[in-house]
């Protein structure tokens, strides 16, 4: 009896020195950036200013480099390029599966490979990330909670489609009955009722935003891409769940038909819109809501040579798309995103969409909408978002840092590289990589 006490207690005593040194591993400590090129999320600021950084926060900025305090780490920029930790708000961290490990899959799998993917996004820079489909409380809380690396996580849970939408994974031999109705990633719900209780579903499994597919996609064989999916009505149960419990609709549409219908049912969000035509432009314009394209992801697909014919053929259209939906997005003056919608072992391309949107943005314009731009979006969660404002440097918000070498507002393509140019990566006043001395 007194052996078994005795392995208690030095069990107990180790738990709690293992909990000591991850939470010392994670902890924040002061730091000031002196000598830095600031970009705040918005324009260039100083040429050669300070940041300051104490308990996981941004305590000062300055125009002009600052003294040191007692207890602070001085790290000398030396002109390099300090901006916001970059958001990326369209991803899928628990998609990181080849394709045939995917279809046979079961969550402790799914799990597992997102830990990798996730701290591979924190090392390209993306210090917080909006999962649209997929991820849930389990791989956020334990990036939250420090047992594996990564950018926080915003997270919409599993998205809600109709029977044979973009969501439905069953194949087409699948019975159709209840136990198929959740599936990995996503809820089939078909009329106001199911769509009702599922979204009540996700939005109780904490979910921070719903997502719901309004159109046909690329990556599903069995719905045509012009497809519009869900009723006004249907939308409509969705939007007004959301907005019972204080947070937002967002998406899946590519064509002005179900952009349109999904923007008129109160989504605030349209994911990718690579179909969109001038009318639903402006029409999201008008109503302050946001479209987030994703360019990579197609020509990731694009590139590969082991899709099938079905899924390259309905690549090609929106890849062919996405140029002039740039161009009618810019001229309605509408809010746009950034994000990148990578699967499976696409997902390394990540920070090639910087070079991809070169084609029609400006680097500054790059670099907003990854940075205060998508901290708009974020914001859309209400008080279901815990991480308070992200995407800019100024007082009072979270430390998430990046210091460049180079000057992506000249060469936005820099940013492709992250491993050559990101010579620090600050994530809550807390290093997980560098500084890197020049």
């Amino acid at each position: 009896m007194f052996r078994i006490a005795s392995v208690v207690r030095a069990t107990l005593a180790l738990a709690a020195a293992l909990v000591a040194q991850v939470n010392g591993a994670f902890a924040a400590d002061a730091y000031l950036i002196n000598n830095a090129r600031i970009f705040d999320g918005v324009d260039i600021v100083t040429e050669r200013g300070a940041v300051r950084v104490d308990n996981g926060l941004i305590t000062a900025v300055s125009k002009t480099p600052l003294a040191s305090k007692p207890g602070e780490t001085v790290i000398d920029a030396a002109g390099r390029f300090l901006m916001p930790g970059m958001i990326d708000a369209h991803v899928h961290v628990s998609s990181n599966l080849p394709f045939d490990l995917l279809s046979i899959a079961n969550e402790s799998l799914i799990g597992a490979s997102a830990a990798p993917n996730a701290k591979a996004m924190l090392m390209r820079g993306f210090t917080t990330v909006r999962d649209t489909g997929g991820t849930d409380w389990g791989v956020a809380t334990a990036i939250d909670r420090g047992i594996i690396e990564g950018p926080r996580i915003i997270f919409a849970g599993r998205v809600l489609t109709q029977t044979g939408g973009h969501g439905d994974n069953r194949g087409q031999g699948a019975p159709s009955d209840l136990h198929q109705r959740f599936q990995f990633g996503s809820v089939v719900a078909d009329g106001t009722p199911e769509v009702l209780q599922g979204a009540r579903e996700e939005l109780r499994r904490g979910s921070h935003f719903l997502k719901i597919m309004a159109g046909g996609g690329v990556a599903s064989p069995r719905d045509p891409l012009h497809s519009i999916q869900y009723t006004p009505e249907e939308m409509a149960a969705a939007v007004t769940t959301a907005k019972n419990w204080g947070t937002y609709v967002a998406a899946h549409a590519y064509t002005p038909g179900a952009i349109k219908r999904a923007l008129n049912a109160g989504v605030m969000t349209i994911e990718h819109g690579n179909l969109i035509d001038r009318e639903a432009a402006e029409l999201a314009a008008s109503k302050g809501a946001w479209v987030n394209p994703n360019l990579v992801t197609y020509w990731a697909m694009d590139q590969s040579p082991d899709l099938p014919a079905y899924l390259k053929e309905k690549n090609k259209v929106t890849l062919d798309a996405m140029t002039k939906a740039l161009d009618i997005l810019k001229a309605a003056g509408t809010n746009i995103g950034f994000g990148t919608d990578l699967i499976a072992q696409f997902q390394a391309h990540q920070s090639y969409e910087f070079v991809l949107r070169s084609e029609a943005f400006s680097g500054l314009e790059i670099l907003r909408q990854a940075t205060s731009g998508n901290a708009g979006i974020i914001a859309l969660s209400g008080p279901l978002n815990p991480y308070g404002e992200l995407g800019a440097i100024a007082p009072g918000l979270r430390a998430d840092l990046l210091l460049i070498d180079g000057d992506p507002t000249a060469d936005i393509k820099i940013m492709a590289t992250p491993d050559e140019v990101i010579d620090l990566i600050m994530k809550d006043g807390r290093i997980v990589k560098g500084p890197v001395e020049r």
